[in-house]
């Protein structure tokens, strides 16, 4: 897969909404602009092609800047699905899941973009996303640097410590400069944008990454990612379609980031637990009967979890995950987490 690679903003470019840049620029592209100063920042949108927020906060920072203040690096992902308004096509692997030991196209196409940003100093790295759920405005690092969680900190009082998936962007750059994913909220909400245009603006203006207060900064660890199975009809309760083999329980996606105790309602299944749900912590083991139980076919959790990015996206659900389970991280915690990651 080409990756065009501009100097300049090609023409047109801060004109073009998500949907037209396939027609325009023909493939992925990486655009590195000049700054008042370096390092450059480096800025990734539309890894998932519907997620749109990122890209137009940023189309509205660049068209303010006759230059930066900082040199910019830009990569804008899977244009090809952003013109059909999807996260990703059939055909494709997730753009945000090849930077690490993958294979194909998508797997070229990050080799390319890497090889690219090696000769270049970076600043910081932002990987711009939208959720599919109700979620609040959070950021997500892949490792607890003092840095990173400055640049989550920058953005919301919530951020998510992640461990799998280990293929996502924001990982390649450990021990070279900050890095952070950002969640900016649900697509077509203008906030999103706002938010986006504002931490941008704010970040290029840096002279370096402020730490966080950690006594101000609420970080959750992922635990597990809930897949329903592929081969199993589902629905969600109060949709009009409970007559399949799973029926989620309505209105979890409302109650991501707060807890839910043990013996709390997640659906209702007619066949085998195994069947419908797997749960996959982050050494890729299958821990389903860990986290839930079925009794007289009501699906059960088994113990107190902290729903993340929860979706009713069939299409998400599908490609991605349900949910990711979390718990809340203590002091005691990261600094066990650190000293983990130190000895590795």
């Amino acid at each position: 897969m080409r990756v065009g690679e501009h100097t300049t903003l090609p023409k047109g470019l801060l004109d073009c909404p998500a949907t037209e840049l396939h027609r325009l620029l023909g493939g992925p592209a990486l655009v590195h602009l000049p700054g008042e100063r370096g390092p450059a920042l480096f800025v990734s949108v539309l890894l998932h092609g519907n997620e749109v927020s990122g890209w137009n906060g940023l189309r509205r920072l660049l068209r303010e800047h006759a230059r930066l203040p900082r040199a910019v690096s830009i990569f804008i992902g899977n244009v090809e699905a952003a013109a059909l308004g999807l996260r990703s096509l059939p055909r494709q692997q997730d753009f945000n899941r090849v930077w690490r030991d993958a294979h194909g196209v998508e797997a070229q196409m990050a080799a390319s973009v890497l090889a690219s940003l090696r000769e270049r100093g970076l600043f910081a790295a932002v990987d711009l996303h939208n959720n599919t759920g109700h979620n609040p405005h959070y950021g997500v690092v892949t490792d607890l640097d003092a840095g990173n969680l400055g640049l989550a900190y920058s953005f919301s009082d919530k951020a998510v410590y992640i461990r799998e998936p280990d293929t996502v962007l924001t990982r390649v750059f450990a021990g070279r400069c900050p890095a952070v994913a950002l969640e900016l909220g649900p697509v077509g909400d203008p906030r999103c944008e706002e938010r986006c245009y504002d931490y941008l603006a704010r970040l290029l203006a840096l002279d370096e990454v402020p730490p966080a207060p950690l006594e101000n900064l609420s970080l959750f660890r992922t635990l597990v990612r809930i897949h329903v199975a592929a081969d199993v009809d589902f629905a969600f309760a109060g949709d009009g379609s409970e007559d399949r083999a799973l029926v989620l329980t309505g209105g979890l996606e409302g109650i991501n980031f707060h807890e839910l105790p043990p013996g709390a309602s997640f659906g209702r299944t007619t066949r085998p637990l195994s069947e419908v749900l797997c749960a996959f912590d982050v050494d890729h083991r299958n821990v389903t009967d860990a986290y839930f139980a079925v009794e007289a076919g009501d699906i059960k959790v088994r113990q107190s979890v902290i729903p993340a990015m929860y979706t009713t996206d069939p299409q998400v659900i599908r490609q991605d995950c349900l949910c990711y389970f979390m718990e809340r991280m203590d002091e005691t915690d990261r600094a066990n987490s650190r000293q983990q990651m130190a000895n590795s």
